[in-house]
């Protein structure tokens, strides 16, 4: 186990920089690469961003206590500082070199996680299943990219057994450099379904670049995967390492039944084997959210924790914001914020949950789905008519999302079927409906189209 910080020396030979400046043996206790953030003793990370350059703000982040900052060759010419500067090819190859190195130095346990929807929330999970028993490093936030992942790795500490890393991707090879960075030894994949099929092309395509996860575990690695998914099952089949399947069909070695929503949770029974039938609860409405916890309790149930003490990890998770979270208003509305991304799947999962919770009326606020290419239109259309199905009011905002209202148009009363370009407009007129109390709204669109700004409006 490694016990100590790293120090400026290890630093600049395990991603092949040239210290040009300051001690060599300093002590860094982590890693940043907004200047505004850096703790004392924090190294800093320059990297160049699409209105910026890091590089302008190293003075910045030795003032505010950086033990230390990397830089690139063309810059190193014209920034002198007397603090630790390591000269590197490029900032961000560094970051992902000295994660790689650093992730070798620690004995711990790495589960990815991938899929199109529900990685976070499988992430959450999976962490509250694990942490009840051992102590778990878990990704924060949106760091589950090539920036964020390395950053992940190196806040591994030596009390850390585990670690649970979301793993994102938009194309082909992604996955695999994250996994090549992380090398995991349990994968899991929640699913394969439309996000980024733009940038794909096919659903084949996607599952090729989910399944990257699951070709970097070695033989001795365990593949945790959505048996439902017939992408997933044919990849499991040919795993030649250990593979675990969990779903709602019978031919998953972990399958769940008699699922009821209860209040804003649900509960389900989980056959699970050599332990029999038991019960579960998660504070967490809808059957897609039951197949996020199946994962979490497979990597549980093959990694030796007790019924128990998953039973109360998946009861109390700390769960990522933004993702199915209810709302209480003043005026005795519930909105329902999932808010933080959207494709196909995800957006019927949602209007799933808002179908199948009980109010007096059911509102739903739709934003586009994005990154669905020649896609697009079939898929709003399908989701508009599916909404139709059992929505009172829908208000749709955005350039794709005019053809969920379309759709519903054919099927609900035209004068409750409203859309907008803008969401300023979307929010004047919602606040002229006269909605009773208990009514649920759900807000849902893709990140891009910030509708938490709806609901920071229209909540008050």
């Amino acid at each position: 186990m490694y016990e100590k910080m790293l120090t400026g020396r290890e630093i600049a030979k395990s991603v092949r920089g040239k210290i040009i400046a300051g001690n060599a043996d300093i002590q860094v206790s982590g890693f940043a690469i907004d200047s505004r953030k850096i703790a004392a003793g924090n190294f800093f990370v320059p990297l160049k961003g699409e209105q910026s350059d890091g590089h302008n703000y190293i003075g910045d982040a030795f003032r505010n206590g950086a033990a230390g900052a990397f830089v690139a060759k063309e810059w190193s010419r014209n920034i002198h500082f007397n603090n630790l500067l390591i000269e590197v090819e490029d900032p961000l190859r560094a970051l992902q070199d000295l994660a790689a190195y650093y992730r070798r130095l620690h004995s711990v346990k790495v589960i990815g996680i991938t899929g199109s929807s529900g990685k976070t929330t499988t992430k959450d999970l999976t962490a509250s299943v694990l942490g009840s028993t051992t102590e778990v490093l878990k990704t924060e936030g949106n760091l589950n990219n090539e920036i964020g992942l390395p950053l992940m790795l190196l806040r591994l500490r030596p009390e850390h057994k585990v670690a649970v890393l979301e793993m994102g991707m938009s194309g082909l090879g992604e996955i695999a450099f994250l996994a090549m960075l992380a090398r995991p030894d349990i994968g899991i994949i929640t699913n394969v379904g439309e996000a980024h099929i733009e940038l794909l092309g096919s659903q084949e395509a996607i599952a090729s670049a989910k399944g990257e996860l699951i070709e970097a575990l070695s033989t001795k690695g365990t593949a945790i995967l959505n048996g439902d998914d017939s992408y997933l099952r044919r990849m499991g089949s040919s795993f030649a390492g250990n593979t675990i399947f969990f779903g709602l069909g019978r031919d998953n070695l972990l399958r769940a039944t008699d699922i009821k929503l209860v209040g804003q949770g649900t509960k389900f029974k989980v056959f699970i084997p050599q332990r029999g039938v038991i019960d579960f609860f998660i504070p967490l409405p809808g059957e897609h959210n039951v197949l996020n916890a199946l994962a979490a309790i497979a990597v549980g149930h093959y990694l030796g924790v007790e019924v128990e003490e998953m039973k109360t990890g998946l009861a109390h998770p700390q769960l990522s914001g933004m993702r199915l979270q209810l709302l209480d208003t003043p005026a005795g509305l519930k909105i329902i914020n999932d808010t933080y991304n959207a494709n196909p799947s995800s957006m019927r999962a949602s209007l799933g949950v808002l179908r199948d919770l009980d109010a007096p009326l059911r509102v739903g606020v739709l934003g586009d789905m994005l990154e669905l290419g020649e896609h697009s239109v079939q898929a709003h259309r399908e989701i508009g008519h599916f909404a139709a199905e059992f929505l009172d009011y829908l208000l749709t905002v955005g350039e794709q999302a005019k053809y969920i209202a379309e759709e519903a148009k054919k099927k609900m009363n035209k004068g409750h079927v409203f859309h907008f370009t803008k969401k300023s407009t979307l929010i004047k007129k919602f606040k002229e409906f006269a909605l009773p109390k208990g009514t649920i709204v759900l807000v849902k669109g893709s990140r891009g189209m910030f509708l938490e700004e709806v609901i920071d409006q229209i909540k008050n």
